[in-house]
């Protein structure tokens, strides 16, 4: 009798949780203005899986483009704003289609380590104004926290041919929304991957996450295979490749 018990509440908790698989990939580009200041620019897409359709590339969820600016105040600390425009066309947290968004934060991240393996805890507070069903962009605001480390395994940075791993955990709490439900507990994520540095500009890294979304009905369950392309300096070598680089002149000593 009690072996049923459990069966049973057993199958209750799974049948109130959705299960979902992502697929998603952004490319980043970095440019230092100089020591302390920097911009980067982010764009990617998702799909997803949807229930009763099980074809990961048939459902679209997102795509965005966002714009960073970086402040380095010191080797510890770090300070950033973005601004983005997400169309979220199919995702199904939102339980809304074709939602459009705009998307504001600043962030802070501090850097417990910062010597072979780098240490960080970052904080954000994202302003999100969320197109819903009455027509209107609705506000609501999210904090993310987030602990995280970078390790290379083959040197003693990060640079050309280093592979290296990356973990992180990440809580986020949100504002009561229609577009976004009442809960104040937004979600967990918990991450794993490799890079690799292919250049001293350019990485490339793959990543596995998985999300927990508590619901009062049926909670949701993401997981997530994510590429990241990242391009660092891209706008000297971008303004080469247009307008081609200069040459020095001759020396006419040498005639």
């Amino acid at each position: 009798m009690a072996l049923l018990i459990i069966n049973l509440a057993v199958l209750k908790v799974q049948a109130q949780t959705q299960g979902y698989t992502q697929a998603n990939n952004e490319f980043d580009f970095n440019h230092d203005l100089s020591r302390q200041w920097a911009l980067e620019f982010n764009a990617g897409q998702s799909w997803t899986t949807l229930p009763g359709h099980d074809n990961l590339l048939s459902n679209l969820g997102q795509v965005y483009g966002r714009l960073w600016v970086h402040f380095a105040m010191n080797d510890k600390w770090k300070f950033s704003f973005f601004y983005a425009y997400y169309y979220n066309h199919n995702l199904p947290e939102i339980n809304q289609r074709q939602a459009p968004e705009w998307r504001s934060a600043m962030q802070a991240i501090y850097y417990i380590e910062r010597r072979r393996a780098i240490i960080t805890t970052r904080w954000r507070i994202e302003d999100r104004h969320i197109y819903n069903t009455d027509s209107v962009y609705e506000a609501v605001d999210r904090l993310r926290g987030q602990i995280k480390i970078v390790y290379p395994f083959n040197g003693p940075t990060l640079g050309k041919h280093i592979i290296y791993g990356i973990g992180s955990e990440e809580l986020m709490f949100k504002t009561s929304s229609k577009v976004s439900g009442p809960q104040l507990f937004d979600r967990n994520r918990i991450t794993a991957g490799f890079g690799y540095g292919v250049t001293a500009n350019l990485q490339i890294e793959l990543t596995y996450s998985n999300e927990y979304l508590p619901r009062p009905d049926v909670s949701d369950s993401y997981n997530a295979i994510q590429v990241n392309i990242i391009f660092n300096n891209v706008l000297p070598r971008l303004k080469n490749l247009i307008l081609g680089e200069k040459k020095a002149p001759e020396d006419s000593s040498a005639n």
